[in-house]
């Protein structure tokens, strides 16, 4: 093991089945945030203080670094250069047709980098926290993909632990003179209860006033407000929910929408906000797991670059030759 300390932050390193785990530290808090970059730079445990204790606030399964697999169900995958379904696994853009891998019958899901292997750029600690960056490239990482995509793309993630925050920031770089298409989205799956207990003593808080509709999980294009059954403006509870929603119509707090899983059992809640980079938030609720929920926030709808092709605005990024974004998504506890 490795280990690299400054103040309170400490980044150390283990080589465990699937690579090696870096593990950010804040040991002021005892917060600490594990990613194994060899599958996907994924994020898989991330622990920070709820109601006096340092607790898992991340879900997967307890031997998932040993043996990676069923990379869309543990942690947090990171969904690139598109999140979720495209319809048929093919699309058209610039007048040339592209067929892509089938992940979910009869279409493509989440992109190429979810289970690729990512390079570690930069580990430190100083007096802003610890933090790990990873990149991915689709010609490097995933050479296999690259006729599959308009261009070849760079994407950076840094994932920064300071207190009992969590921060990525995400960065998105064309390398190529072709113009390059692209969605960014997370899908982490966080515990609610955060400490067990009641799941009606619960309250999911989204300011989301509209949504997709959809056929077969893909948008139609047409978009209305938001019915009572998925309304979470005012909270809902966890206990009874089932979905795989795609919801729009964002409100921000500044240049943030802030997200809440609330538990009343334990007097505390978990927040995810980003910025207005991120225009969707799909939730998701796996089944026969009552106390797990997905909250995806997405720079674009699902199946945004045949919508595109329709004339509809689905939220399809695209980067001229050297053109970069960046975006941020921050992760925290309070109580």
């Amino acid at each position: 093991m490795r280990l690299i300390a400054i103040m309170a932050y400490r980044v150390s390193t283990e080589a465990r089945g699937g690579g090696k785990v870096y593990t950010l530290h804040d040991d002021s808090t005892g917060a600490t945030a594990s990613i194994l970059p060899a599958y996907g730079f994924n994020l898989f445990d991330l622990r920070l203080p709820v109601a006096g204790q340092v607790r898992p606030v991340i879900v997967s399964a307890s031997d998932w670094a040993d043996k990676p697999g069923n990379p869309a169900r543990n942690g947090i995958p990171i969904l690139f250069p598109y999140p979720n379904r495209v319809r048929n696994a093919a699309y058209e853009f610039k007048g040339k047709s592209y067929k892509l891998p089938v992940g979910l019958a009869p279409n493509a899901i989440h992109g190429f980098a979810l289970d690729a292997k990512w390079d570690v750029v930069e580990e430190k600690a100083d007096a802003s926290g610890a933090s790990v960056t990873g990149r991915y490239q689709i010609s490097h990482s995933t050479p296999q993909h690259l006729e599959e995509w308009p261009s070849d793309a760079v994407l950076e993630v840094r994932y920064t632990l300071t207190g009992r925050k969590l921060t990525m920031l995400i960065t998105v770089n064309n390398p190529t003179m072709q113009p390059l298409p692209y969605g960014f989205g997370i899908h982490p799956y966080f515990r609610l209860p955060l400490g067990g207990g009641d799941a009606n003593k619960t309250k999911v808080i989204l300011p989301a006033s509209q949504e997709w509709v959809l056929e077969q999980f893909l948008p139609t294009g047409e978009k209305r407000p938001v019915p009572e059954r998925v309304d979470f403006r005012k909270g809902l509870p966890r206990a009874g929910l089932k979905m795989d929603d795609v919801l729009t119509g964002l409100a921000f707090e500044g240049d943030r929408c802030v997200c809440r899983l609330v538990d009343e059992n334990l007097n505390a809640e978990f927040r995810i906000s980003f910025d207005k980079m991120f225009r969707e938030l799909v939730v998701y609720t796996p089944p026969s797991q009552d106390d797990v929920i997905s909250l995806e926030p997405y720079t674009q709808t699902t199946d945004a670059i045949n919508l595109a092709a329709k004339g509809v605005d689905g939220g399809l990024r695209v980067l001229e030759h050297g053109g970069h974004e960046t975006m941020t998504i921050v992760m925290e506890t309070l109580g």
